[in-house]
């Protein structure tokens, strides 16, 4: 069918050949290469350089490649295919076509960075609220575009068919609503661990380079506003395949910034080795004075792998303990357990500046 005899002819000044195929293919390609990479460097720091087990945030951010490998499928196709269908052309020259895959791509990302603030800091009502918020958004958000349209396939033929349906509500208010709900998820998780890290025996200053490797997430609600300004154009334009094509590139973009961002502080260890193989290039002591930073996590991790180990060692010891019955009444008794002794000797000299030593106080009472 010719566009033409659906929205008129062309505006004045328009030229029917521009096509921005290449630099917006390009570009998805690129962001979802880096988000797949990063991914694949989690996994290999988790398995290989730490030698830990993969946990619920490592297998869903690991599963978040399937969603962004379709999305990155469906974004070439839409753009690619042939030169005849796809965002990125003007509408007179082109059929309609839109799949939207990235709700799901989102709610797994943000329940990783969610499942990855259980493993470090414990469950918390915070937590089991953004978790709540996060699900209602994505189920709501999937709800809303189902029903957006009567019947359900007008959303499909719209431009082949204007006649075959009709939308129940203004889309473009669910582009902008949606958006707007998801930055506001996103500033919750970000905010989540705060009250939490501020709480921690350490310096102002620790917390508050701590606190800076997790706001490292803030780059994911940049590139959500970049999205959101270029949805705006999509008020009351006819040629709305061609003002998609800036939206699908970041609504690809936003994803790949928000898997890059969740696997940061996770590649610390990986970021350390590979600057200490280049020992010449400029600041580099200055980085691995800094490294303490993203560690803490790792730390804290492995410290309760550890005292879990003494907890076990404890309850299996075929002596178990009995208070001395001379003192009785004795009440309280104030302990400090230490799991490793020799490493905290042979490694104050080297301590990192920004690490945490974490201090386990254990009360017990008889009766």
């Amino acid at each position: 069918m010719n566009m033409t005899s659906i929205f008129g002819p062309p505006p004045e000044g328009i030229n029917l050949d521009e096509n921005r195929n290449a630099e917006d293919t390009a570009a998805v390609v690129t962001v979802c290469a880096l988000a797949i990479l990063t991914i694949i460097f989690r996994l290999f720091v988790r398995l290989y350089m730490q030698g830990a087990k993969l946990e619920a945030d490592d297998w869903l951010i690991g599963i978040t490649a399937i969603p962004l490998i379709a999305l990155l499928a469906s974004s070439i196709l839409v753009y690619t295919s042939g030169g005849t269908y796809g965002f990125g052309l003007h509408i007179w020259s082109i059929l309609f076509a839109y799949l939207i895959v990235y709700l799901v791509e989102l709610l797994l990302i943000k329940v990783s960075i969610l499942m990855f603030y259980r493993r470090i800091f414990g469950m918390n009502w915070m937590i089991w609220a953004t978790l709540f918020i996060s699900y209602g958004w994505c189920m709501g958000s999937m709800i809303a575009a189902l029903c957006a349209c009567d019947p359900i396939p007008f959303f499909w033929t719209e431009i082949t068919d204007p006649k075959s349906g009709s939308y129940r509500y203004n889309f473009y208010y669910y582009y902008i609503g949606n958006a707007t709900a998801n930055v506001v998820t996103d500033v919750l998780i970000l905010l989540v661990p705060m009250p939490i890290v501020w709480k921690l025996q350490m310096r102002t200053t620790q917390k508050i380079g701590v606190c800076a490797v997790l706001l490292l997430g803030g780059f994911v609600c940049v590139a959500s506003g970049i999205r959101i300004h270029y949805l705006t154009y999509l008020r009351g334009n006819v040629d709305i395949t061609w003002a998609l094509g800036s939206v699908s590139v970041w609504s690809t973009v936003e994803p790949c910034v928000g898997i890059i961002c969740a696997c940061l502080p996770v590649l610390q260890p990986f970021v350390r080795s590979m600057v200490k193989k280049m020992p010449n290039l400029p600041g580099t002591q200055h980085f691995g004075g800094s490294r303490g930073l993203s560690s803490f996590i790792h730390r804290i991790s492995l410290h309760d792998r550890e005292h879990d180990k003494y907890d076990m060692e404890c309850r299996t010891s075929p002596t178990p303990f009995h208070p001395d019955e001379d003192l009785d009444p004795l009440t309280s008794v104030r302990t400090h357990v230490e799991t490793d002794p020799k490493e905290r000797i042979s490694g104050e000299e080297n301590l990192d500046p920004m690490a945490i030593r974490v201090k386990r106080v254990v009360h017990w009472s008889v009766d």
